[in-house]
């Protein structure tokens, strides 16, 4: 679609870092260097993409964990796993994965990859989507559109369709495999392994990470370090847009006066006829149909996130209590500046062009996305954010205009502003064998509120610089014999306030008699640091405590003792 275009004065754009703005209710923002002898503080390792040598693997895992990593992140691949037909389920060589891993003392972080592996950079092995797929929805109708054998399938601005993952217009048909898949893990491992997940991890996208596959292999001259190629082609993502735009504007009328078009049909409604045109003329950026695509299309994005993670986490139910939900976005670190600033990011659905991209309060266009966090933490289980490429530095220059170390600390801040949890990782295996990749690492610890780290792959740390070096941040942020020092329970009982300090031993920590008044909603909450920056909340008098959980509700005219174990976060509340 080609937009008439209106003039307007491009006004200048300062990059200059904004100072973060400070939550002024509730538990403080993170803040920079959160992870330094924070006992939420992991250290994992990814394991190979799909491991062929058992007896190098466990060397390798024997090796991270005498210096102090925590679980290794497995990919289980959809493809690999009900690959023999729809609703048959082969685990058995996770089965030999997690027994090399948890054997050595390590825990697990499973990657549900909902996308195929091969294609993208480092992929070493070819492992599609189920083959039964596409055929098993082909015919079927969703928002008025028949699909065919591609119609799970993103569609480019080239007209080109990729393999790599179902599109998220197409949720309302493939949730439930997504959530028959979970079923099947936790039927398989729930009992086995239910306090060895750490974490569970879900892939949203290309790679495994909440994105579009816009700078993959299916278009060509897409790749880095160009802008990518924008991917709302598909007819359901065409007639999403069509529904969204009308239900923002009412008529074809308000779409008109909005835009400055004559159109007169909703069919109309289209995304870039000429998307070259659509980013080298500034339109993705200046006027309002560009906005308004851009926002739908980032919005479509997140609305995926948010409808995998909960069906992810319904299925899930009450398995593995202490483990909680990951998700990953790309340090899509190129075209951040020159004639077309942020278009990479923009093509891949990261970021909104409706607000300031460079303002500190709006997250530089990263708001949205980062906050998926919040709007699934309601499940019980904490959300991490996971975002990729600390190890680089900035080389804003031609071709690649990249700012990969200002990214690092964009997202960085906010996600400490609106107080999600963040991890981080290298982009590629090579980037921590060196030093310069690893004080970039320590650098992103230092100065945003990152907390864990993940290092792509077990082989590059298990000797070498990558080794020592990775040891070594261990160290730093999770010295030897660290634990807390000191847990306040603050709730109705005592004003909120830090009147009611716990007494540990061991790792358990107790307050051996509290009284609640006899107002209604008597409640309370744990308070490591006794500055809310370190808390944790939870549901019901008997279970595993969330970082920024909810008030533990209790009886009114009650007195109880409390106890809270810092490693396993289980918490008791028995009533005297």
């Amino acid at each position: 679609m080609q937009i008439r275009r209106r003039r307007t004065a491009a006004g200048a754009i300062s990059l200059t870092l904004a100072v973060i703005a400070t939550l002024i209710a509730g538990p403080t923002a993170a803040t920079a260097a959160t992870a330094t002898n924070n006992p939420d503080f992991t250290a994992n390792v990814m394991s190979p993409l799909e491991v062929s040598d058992f007896t190098q693997f466990g060397n390798q895992l024997a090796t991270v964990k005498a210096y102090g990593v925590d679980a290794v992140t497995v990919d289980v691949w959809w493809g690999k796993v009900e690959a023999a037909g729809d609703n048959q389920f082969n685990w058995s060589y996770y089965d030999q994965v997690f027994t090399a891993i948890t054997s050595r003392g390590l825990d697990i972080v499973p990657i549900f990859s909902f996308h195929q592996c091969g294609g993208n950079v480092g992929d070493t092995c070819n492992i599609p989507l189920p083959s039964w797929l596409s055929g098993k929805y082909t015919g079927a109708t969703l928002n008025g559109v028949t699909l065919d054998g591609n119609g799970l399938k993103h569609r480019s601005e080239q007209g080109n369709f990729s393999n790599e993952t179902v599109q998220g217009w197409a949720d309302q048909l493939v949730l439930n495999e997504y959530q028959a898949f979970t079923q099947s893990f936790v039927a398989r491992y729930g009992a086995t392994y239910a306090t060895r997940m750490q974490e569970i991890n879900v892939s949203l996208g290309p790679a495994g990470e909440l994105r579009y596959p816009s700078y993959n292999g299916h278009d060509s001259g897409s790749g880095y370090p160009t802008r990518g190629a924008l991917q709302s082609y598909s007819p359901l993502a065409i007639k999403s847009f069509q529904q969204w735009t009308i239900a923002k504007y009412g008529t074809i009328a308000g779409v008109n006066t909005a835009w400055g078009s004559s159109l007169t049909a909703a069919t109309q409604i289209q995304p870039p006829s000429n998307a070259g045109f659509f980013f080298s003329s500034g339109d993705y950026r200046n006027i309002k149909y560009g906005k308004d695509l851009i926002d739908w299309y980032n919005k479509s994005l997140v609305d995926h996130g948010e409808r995998m993670l909960d069906t992810v986490l319904t299925a899930l139910g009450t398995s593995f209590p202490g483990a909680e939900i990951g998700y990953k976005i790309p340090g899509v670190h190129w075209s951040m500046t020159g004639p077309t600033p942020r278009a990479a990011e923009v093509a891949a659905g990261l970021i909104q062009t409706s607000v300031d991209m460079y303002a500190a309060n709006k997250g530089r266009g990263y708001a949205n996305i980062v906050g998926l966090a919040n709007r699934v933490s309601d499940s019980g289980r904490a959300a991490i954010l996971h975002f990729t490429c600390l190890e680089f530095n900035d080389e804003n220059f031609a071709p690649q205009y990249s700012q990969a170390k200002t990214l690092v600390g964009w997202v960085g801040a906010e996600a400490g502003r609106q107080n999600v949890k963040i991890k981080g990782e290298n982009a590629l295996a090579g980037g921590i064998t060196s030093n310069g990749g690893w004080d970039n690492v320590n650098q992103a610890f230092d100065n945003y509120p990152y907390l864990g780290m993940t290092v792509l792959r077990v082989g590059e740390v298990a000797s070498g610089t990558g080794a020592t070096r990775y040891a070594q941040f261990i160290q730093k942020y999770r010295p030897a014999g660290t634990a807390w020092s000191s847990l306040y329970l603050r709730g109705t009982n005592n004003n909120w306030a830090l009147s009611t300090p716990m007494t540990k031993s061991g790792n358990v920590w107790t307050a051996a008699s509290v009284t609640f008044g006899s107002a209604a909603s008597q409640r309370f909450k744990f308070d490591v640091r006794g500055d809310w920056s370190l808390n944790y909340g939870g549901a019901g008098l008997t279970g595993t405590a969330m970082q920024n959980g909810g008030d533990i509700a209790v009886s009114s005219n009650a007195t109880y003792r409390i106890t809270f174990n810092e490693t396993t976060k289980a918490y008791t509340v028995t009533r005297l």
